[in-house]
């Protein structure tokens, strides 16, 4: 479809090479366990704070500054560790220590500020807001604190100036489907469904079983569809179907996260009963 348009195939040579990296990722993360990754959140979230500050040193494009450059690569650093935040703020929760939890989703956002990049501040941003009021251990006064943090430090990155324009194949893949014709626009649709469902399905089972790990299903599962939405308010990449490697590699993690959350014990609620 890209091709009809122009678009030389090698422009999604980063997202091929992404996915058999994704899939080396996700082999190795999947060896791991539920608990051990649950007792370093505190680590996880240090470590994605570290990595979204080092975005501010690197060189910028119009004074946005989201990406880290491996050589001739530039990766968008929350597209590919937003999963792994919400693991970590997850992690904090279900340790009971909402102070760290809330601590962190502030950082975060306000690195997103200054970066700035709206799009990732608002869909984590309300994934979450809905991790805090799903995860049965949180108190309801860090539950408003924090989503209330999580939610200012998104409506604040869309207040800064953003001059970045679109990239057809990046951020307007969608749109490019649709002036092809609607049979292309119906299959993209269905791709982004298709990429959707893992994360609904995993959501929904874990629910029914009371898992301790349902929220941070539910939550990751409403970041994602929640980074294709905004792609049509501002000039954000589209997920998977775009050219970039970043979005492929975070969909990765995710669909990894995924799995390993479907070994996490009942809640501490359902195991009292």
């Amino acid at each position: 479809m890209a091709y009809l348009h122009g678009i030389a195939p090698r422009a999604f040579g980063p997202n091929v090479v992404a996915a058999g990296l994704g899939l080396a990722l996700v082999a190795g993360l999947l060896r791991l366990s539920w608990e051990s990754v649950v007792r370093q959140a505190p680590l996880i979230a240090a470590a994605i704070g570290g990595l979204l500050a080092t975005t501010l040193l690197f060189p910028g494009l119009e004074g946005v500054h989201r990406w880290i450059a491996l050589g001739p690569l530039r990766l968008n650093a929350s597209s590919v560790v937003m999963p792994w935040f919400l693991m970590a703020v997850g992690g904090l929760l279900i340790r009971a220590r909402p102070a760290l939890a809330c601590g962190w989703v502030a950082a975060i956002q306000a690195l997103h500020v200054l970066q700035p990049d709206s799009g990732q501040a608002t869909a984590l941003g309300v994934s979450a807001a809905l991790l805090l009021w799903t995860t049965p251990s949180t108190g309801t006064r860090w539950r408003v604190v924090a989503s209330t943090l999580a939610l200012l430090g998104a409506a604040a990155a869309w207040m800064r100036p953003d001059p970045l324009g679109a990239i057809p194949h990046v951020e307007r893949i969608l749109h490019l489907a649709a002036n092809v014709g609607a049979p292309w626009l119906v299959a993209s649709l269905l791709s982004v469904g298709a990429l959707l469902t893992p994360a609904i399905h995993h959501a929904v089972r874990l629910f029914s079983r009371h898992s301790e790990a349902a929220p941070l299903a539910a939550s990751l599962a409403v970041y994602f569809g929640l980074t294709f939405i905004v792609t049509e308010l501002g000039n954000f990449p589209v997920p998977v179907l775009g050219a970039g490697a970043s979005p492929v590699l975070g969909w990765y993690y995710l669909f990894g996260l995924l799995h390993l959350s479907a070994r996490a014990p009942l809640s501490q609620s359902e195991e009292g009963r």
